[in-house]
Protein backbone atom coordinates (compact mmCIF):
# COMPACT_ATOMS: atom_id res chain seq x y z
CA UNK A 1 0.00 0.00 0.00
CA UNK A 2 2.34 2.44 0.88
CA UNK A 3 4.38 1.37 -2.34
CA UNK A 4 1.36 2.04 -3.93
CA UNK A 5 0.85 5.46 -2.23
CA UNK A 6 4.05 7.01 -3.02
CA UNK A 7 4.31 5.57 -6.81
CA UNK A 8 0.81 7.55 -6.70
CA UNK A 9 2.61 10.88 -5.57
CA UNK A 10 5.27 10.57 -7.75
CA UNK A 11 3.24 10.46 -10.74
CA UNK A 12 0.98 13.21 -9.61
CA UNK A 13 4.22 15.20 -8.65
CA UNK A 14 5.38 14.68 -12.06
CA UNK A 15 2.46 15.47 -13.91
CA UNK A 16 2.58 18.93 -11.91
CA UNK A 17 6.38 19.08 -12.95
CA UNK A 18 5.50 18.24 -16.43
CA UNK A 19 2.48 21.33 -16.61
CA UNK A 20 5.01 23.98 -15.07
CA UNK A 21 7.58 23.24 -17.84
CA UNK A 22 5.06 23.29 -20.26
CA UNK A 23 3.79 26.58 -19.16
CA UNK A 24 6.90 27.83 -18.84
CA UNK A 25 8.30 27.30 -21.95
CA UNK A 26 4.69 28.68 -23.65
CA UNK A 27 5.80 29.68 -27.15
CA UNK A 28 5.55 33.64 -28.25
CA UNK A 29 3.71 35.03 -29.97
CA UNK A 30 0.90 33.14 -30.78
CA UNK A 31 -1.12 35.63 -32.25
CA UNK A 32 -0.98 39.57 -33.80
CA UNK A 33 1.44 41.85 -32.50
CA UNK A 34 0.78 45.83 -32.79
CA UNK A 35 3.75 48.09 -32.34
CA UNK A 36 2.97 51.10 -31.68
CA UNK A 37 4.34 54.50 -33.06
CA UNK A 38 3.03 57.53 -32.13
CA UNK A 39 4.06 59.14 -35.14
CA UNK A 40 2.19 59.31 -38.80
CA UNK A 41 4.13 57.59 -41.13
CA UNK A 42 7.44 58.28 -42.90
CA UNK A 43 9.50 59.65 -40.19
CA UNK A 44 12.90 57.16 -38.53
CA UNK A 45 10.43 55.82 -35.35
CA UNK A 46 7.88 54.62 -38.08
CA UNK A 47 10.90 53.35 -40.47
CA UNK A 48 12.85 51.55 -37.83
CA UNK A 49 9.54 50.38 -36.20
CA UNK A 50 8.67 48.83 -40.33
CA UNK A 51 12.11 47.20 -40.31
CA UNK A 52 11.86 45.79 -37.40
CA UNK A 53 8.17 44.21 -37.79
CA UNK A 54 9.66 42.40 -40.73
CA UNK A 55 12.37 40.53 -39.09
CA UNK A 56 10.42 39.83 -35.99
CA UNK A 57 7.82 38.80 -38.05
CA UNK A 58 10.11 36.41 -40.36
CA UNK A 59 11.92 35.03 -37.34
CA UNK A 60 8.93 34.30 -35.08
CA UNK A 61 6.03 33.49 -37.85
CA UNK A 62 3.29 35.92 -36.80
CA UNK A 63 2.68 38.75 -37.85
CA UNK A 64 4.06 41.92 -36.10
CA UNK A 65 1.81 45.25 -37.36
CA UNK A 66 2.91 48.72 -37.37
CA UNK A 67 0.15 51.07 -35.57
CA UNK A 68 0.26 55.18 -36.18
CA UNK A 69 -1.43 56.85 -33.56
CA UNK A 70 0.13 60.28 -33.73
CA UNK A 71 -0.71 63.40 -31.97
CA UNK A 72 -0.08 65.45 -28.08
CA UNK A 73 3.52 65.87 -29.32
CA UNK A 74 3.34 61.65 -28.77
CA UNK A 75 2.12 60.71 -25.79
CA UNK A 76 -1.43 60.19 -27.17
CA UNK A 77 0.19 56.77 -28.42
CA UNK A 78 2.28 56.39 -25.85
CA UNK A 79 -0.81 56.28 -23.46
CA UNK A 80 -2.20 53.50 -25.53
CA UNK A 81 0.45 51.12 -24.64
CA UNK A 82 0.66 52.40 -21.03
CA UNK A 83 -2.68 51.18 -20.64
CA UNK A 84 -2.34 48.20 -22.77
CA UNK A 85 -2.54 44.50 -21.29
CA UNK A 86 0.75 43.85 -20.31
CA UNK A 87 0.83 40.57 -21.91
CA UNK A 88 3.75 41.18 -25.09
CA UNK A 89 0.88 42.00 -27.56
CA UNK A 90 1.28 45.47 -27.35
CA UNK A 91 4.55 47.27 -27.87
CA UNK A 92 5.71 50.70 -28.34
CA UNK A 93 8.77 52.10 -30.84
CA UNK A 94 9.42 55.54 -29.21
CA UNK A 95 11.40 58.81 -29.90
CA UNK A 96 13.48 60.45 -27.48
CA UNK A 97 10.50 62.83 -27.40
CA UNK A 98 8.05 61.24 -25.50
CA UNK A 99 9.99 58.97 -23.56
CA UNK A 100 11.77 61.55 -21.63
CA UNK A 101 10.91 64.85 -23.30
CA UNK A 102 7.62 65.30 -22.71
CA UNK A 103 6.88 63.72 -19.24
CA UNK A 104 9.09 66.25 -17.79
CA UNK A 105 7.55 69.46 -19.40
CA UNK A 106 3.94 68.28 -18.16
CA UNK A 107 2.16 69.06 -14.89
CA UNK A 108 1.87 66.60 -13.34
CA UNK A 109 3.35 63.98 -15.91
CA UNK A 110 1.01 61.32 -17.24
CA UNK A 111 3.16 59.01 -17.38
CA UNK A 112 7.01 58.02 -16.46
CA UNK A 113 9.95 55.69 -17.74
CA UNK A 114 8.94 53.46 -14.86
CA UNK A 115 6.12 52.42 -16.83
CA UNK A 116 8.13 50.54 -19.17
CA UNK A 117 10.30 47.74 -19.60
CA UNK A 118 12.32 48.76 -22.06
CA UNK A 119 13.70 45.86 -24.69
CA UNK A 120 16.09 47.90 -27.08
CA UNK A 121 18.11 51.24 -28.31
CA UNK A 122 16.73 50.55 -31.39
CA UNK A 123 18.87 52.97 -33.41
CA UNK A 124 20.70 56.34 -32.80
CA UNK A 125 19.56 59.42 -34.63
CA UNK A 126 22.22 62.76 -34.82
CA UNK A 127 20.41 65.75 -35.48
CA UNK A 128 21.47 68.25 -38.54
CA UNK A 129 21.08 72.09 -38.06
CA UNK A 130 19.23 72.86 -41.83
CA UNK A 131 18.39 76.80 -43.30
CA UNK A 132 16.50 78.20 -45.87
CA UNK A 133 18.65 78.55 -48.76
CA UNK A 134 17.67 81.95 -48.89
CA UNK A 135 20.02 82.69 -45.72
CA UNK A 136 23.24 83.82 -46.51
CA UNK A 137 25.56 81.59 -44.23
CA UNK A 138 27.25 78.88 -45.60
CA UNK A 139 29.17 78.18 -41.82
CA UNK A 140 27.51 77.86 -38.57
CA UNK A 141 29.68 80.55 -37.58
CA UNK A 142 28.82 82.96 -39.97
CA UNK A 143 25.16 81.74 -38.97
CA UNK A 144 25.53 82.57 -35.58
CA UNK A 145 27.11 85.86 -36.41
CA UNK A 146 23.95 87.04 -39.13
CA UNK A 147 21.48 86.03 -36.04
CA UNK A 148 23.39 88.50 -33.39
CA UNK A 149 23.03 91.43 -36.02
CA UNK A 150 19.51 90.92 -35.70
CA UNK A 151 17.73 89.22 -32.87
CA UNK A 152 14.40 88.17 -33.00
CA UNK A 153 14.42 88.00 -37.12
CA UNK A 154 15.09 84.19 -37.30
CA UNK A 155 12.95 81.39 -36.98
CA UNK A 156 13.46 77.81 -36.46
CA UNK A 157 10.54 75.01 -35.80
CA UNK A 158 9.81 72.11 -34.28
CA UNK A 159 6.86 70.61 -32.26
CA UNK A 160 6.89 71.18 -28.60
CA UNK A 161 9.38 69.21 -26.65
CA UNK A 162 10.90 67.70 -29.78
CA UNK A 163 14.34 67.32 -29.91
CA UNK A 164 14.58 70.11 -32.85
CA UNK A 165 12.54 72.20 -30.14
CA UNK A 166 15.05 71.60 -27.24
CA UNK A 167 17.98 72.17 -29.57
CA UNK A 168 16.81 75.23 -30.67
CA UNK A 169 16.55 76.64 -27.43
CA UNK A 170 19.57 74.94 -25.96
CA UNK A 171 21.51 76.34 -29.26
CA UNK A 172 20.21 79.96 -27.89
CA UNK A 173 21.09 79.73 -24.40
CA UNK A 174 24.66 78.43 -25.10
CA UNK A 175 24.90 81.58 -27.65
CA UNK A 176 22.94 84.19 -26.18
CA UNK A 177 20.90 83.97 -29.25
CA UNK A 178 17.20 85.14 -29.71
CA UNK A 179 16.12 83.14 -32.21
CA UNK A 180 12.10 82.63 -32.16
CA UNK A 181 10.76 79.00 -32.09
CA UNK A 182 7.50 78.38 -34.03
CA UNK A 183 5.87 75.04 -32.96
CA UNK A 184 4.91 72.58 -35.63
CA UNK A 185 2.67 69.26 -35.32
CA UNK A 186 5.21 67.18 -36.94
CA UNK A 187 9.24 67.28 -38.85
CA UNK A 188 7.42 66.77 -42.11
CA UNK A 189 6.07 70.35 -42.20
CA UNK A 190 8.65 72.29 -40.31
CA UNK A 191 11.27 69.86 -43.11
CA UNK A 192 8.81 71.46 -45.65
CA UNK A 193 8.71 74.93 -44.57
CA UNK A 194 12.41 75.34 -44.50
CA UNK A 195 12.91 73.38 -47.97
CA UNK A 196 10.52 76.16 -49.61
CA UNK A 197 12.17 79.52 -47.44
CA UNK A 198 8.82 79.65 -44.85
CA UNK A 199 10.91 79.03 -42.05
CA UNK A 200 14.67 80.01 -41.59
CA UNK A 201 16.12 77.09 -39.53
CA UNK A 202 15.02 73.22 -38.58
CA UNK A 203 17.15 70.45 -36.67
CA UNK A 204 15.82 67.20 -37.78
CA UNK A 205 17.13 63.88 -37.95
CA UNK A 206 19.20 62.63 -40.11
CA UNK A 207 16.76 60.58 -42.06
CA UNK A 208 14.39 63.16 -42.34
CA UNK A 209 16.72 65.53 -43.76
CA UNK A 210 18.51 63.11 -45.98
CA UNK A 211 16.44 63.79 -49.06
CA UNK A 212 15.64 67.55 -49.57
CA UNK A 213 19.61 68.09 -48.51
CA UNK A 214 20.91 65.67 -51.29
CA UNK A 215 18.34 67.16 -53.26
CA UNK A 216 19.71 70.81 -52.29
CA UNK A 217 16.57 71.96 -51.14
CA UNK A 218 18.69 72.93 -47.77
CA UNK A 219 21.66 74.01 -46.39
CA UNK A 220 23.26 71.79 -43.66
CA UNK A 221 25.48 73.58 -41.37
CA UNK A 222 26.16 70.80 -38.32
CA UNK A 223 25.33 67.87 -37.02
CA UNK A 224 25.19 66.15 -33.67
CA UNK A 225 27.24 63.19 -32.54
CA UNK A 226 31.12 62.42 -31.72
CA UNK A 227 31.70 62.05 -35.15
CA UNK A 228 30.00 62.82 -39.16
CA UNK A 229 27.43 60.25 -40.28
CA UNK A 230 28.35 58.49 -43.21
CA UNK A 231 24.76 59.85 -44.68
CA UNK A 232 26.56 63.69 -44.28
CA UNK A 233 30.33 63.17 -44.54
CA UNK A 234 30.69 67.06 -45.74
CA UNK A 235 28.89 68.33 -42.54
CA UNK A 236 30.71 69.08 -39.74
CA UNK A 237 29.33 68.61 -36.20
CA UNK A 238 28.73 70.48 -33.81
CA UNK A 239 32.50 70.29 -32.42
CA UNK A 240 34.10 70.13 -35.02
CA UNK A 241 32.18 74.01 -36.00
CA UNK A 242 33.37 75.15 -32.54
CA UNK A 243 30.36 74.57 -30.45
CA UNK A 244 30.69 72.35 -27.61
CA UNK A 245 28.09 71.02 -25.20
CA UNK A 246 25.90 69.85 -27.81
CA UNK A 247 25.40 66.40 -27.42
CA UNK A 248 21.47 65.82 -28.29
CA UNK A 249 21.26 63.49 -30.71
CA UNK A 250 18.22 61.50 -30.05
CA UNK A 251 17.13 57.60 -30.34
CA UNK A 252 14.48 55.28 -31.25
CA UNK A 253 13.80 52.34 -28.09
CA UNK A 254 11.15 49.66 -27.76
CA UNK A 255 9.61 49.39 -24.97
CA UNK A 256 6.73 46.93 -23.38
CA UNK A 257 4.46 48.35 -20.49
CA UNK A 258 5.20 47.80 -17.36
CA UNK A 259 4.75 44.43 -15.80
CA UNK A 260 5.16 42.33 -19.30
CA UNK A 261 6.34 39.35 -18.22
CA UNK A 262 10.18 38.55 -18.04
CA UNK A 263 10.64 35.65 -20.28
CA UNK A 264 8.69 37.58 -23.12
CA UNK A 265 11.20 40.01 -22.68
CA UNK A 266 13.87 37.98 -22.49
CA UNK A 267 12.60 36.50 -26.14
CA UNK A 268 12.11 40.43 -27.71
CA UNK A 269 15.42 41.76 -26.45
CA UNK A 270 16.92 38.49 -28.07
CA UNK A 271 15.26 39.18 -31.26
CA UNK A 272 15.55 42.84 -31.57
CA UNK A 273 19.11 42.43 -30.94
CA UNK A 274 19.67 39.89 -33.43
CA UNK A 275 17.52 41.80 -36.55
CA UNK A 276 19.76 44.64 -35.43
CA UNK A 277 23.12 42.68 -36.21
CA UNK A 278 22.07 41.94 -39.25
CA UNK A 279 24.16 43.25 -41.84
CA UNK A 280 21.14 44.34 -44.32
CA UNK A 281 19.29 46.15 -41.83
CA UNK A 282 22.13 47.82 -40.42
CA UNK A 283 23.03 49.14 -43.72
CA UNK A 284 19.42 50.38 -44.79
CA UNK A 285 20.00 52.53 -41.28
CA UNK A 286 22.68 53.82 -41.47
CA UNK A 287 21.76 54.90 -45.19
CA UNK A 288 19.04 56.72 -43.81
CA UNK A 289 20.97 59.21 -40.80
CA UNK A 290 20.21 55.84 -38.54
CA UNK A 291 23.64 54.62 -36.55
CA UNK A 292 22.46 51.16 -35.06
CA UNK A 293 23.57 51.19 -31.52
CA UNK A 294 26.39 49.44 -29.49
CA UNK A 295 25.40 46.57 -26.85
CA UNK A 296 24.58 48.29 -24.13
CA UNK A 297 22.03 48.19 -20.56
CA UNK A 298 18.96 49.46 -21.80
CA UNK A 299 17.59 50.68 -18.45
CA UNK A 300 21.01 52.52 -17.60
CA UNK A 301 20.56 54.24 -20.76
CA UNK A 302 17.52 55.51 -20.08
CA UNK A 303 17.75 56.15 -16.99
CA UNK A 304 20.77 58.59 -17.93
CA UNK A 305 18.81 59.77 -21.05
CA UNK A 306 16.19 60.91 -18.94
CA UNK A 307 18.29 62.88 -16.36
CA UNK A 308 20.06 64.23 -19.47
CA UNK A 309 17.04 65.92 -21.22
CA UNK A 310 15.23 67.09 -17.40
CA UNK A 311 18.44 68.94 -17.43
CA UNK A 312 17.43 70.79 -20.61
CA UNK A 313 14.25 71.05 -19.90
CA UNK A 314 14.83 72.91 -16.64
CA UNK A 315 17.57 74.97 -18.09
CA UNK A 316 15.82 76.29 -20.77
CA UNK A 317 12.33 76.71 -19.39
CA UNK A 318 10.35 74.87 -22.48
CA UNK A 319 7.27 74.02 -20.87
CA UNK A 320 3.63 72.29 -22.55
CA UNK A 321 1.10 74.76 -23.46
CA UNK A 322 -1.92 74.35 -21.50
Amino acid sequence: MARHLISRGSAALLAVLLAAGTVAAAPYPTRTVEIVVPYGAGGSTDLTARMLAQRLQDRLGQTFVVINRPGASGSIGVMSVVRAEPDGYTLLMSYATETVVVPQMAKPPKYTIDDFEPIAVTGEVPLVLVTSKSIAANTLGELIAAIRRAPGKYTYGGSVGSPSHLSGAWFNRLQHLDVQHIPYKGGAQAMGDVSGGHLDMFYPGLAAAKAAYDAGAVKALAQTGARRSAAFPNVPTFAEAGIADFELSSWTMMLAPKGTPAEIVVVLKQEVARALDNPQMRKLLNEQGIEPPPPMDVRDFLVRENEKFGRLVRETGIAMTP
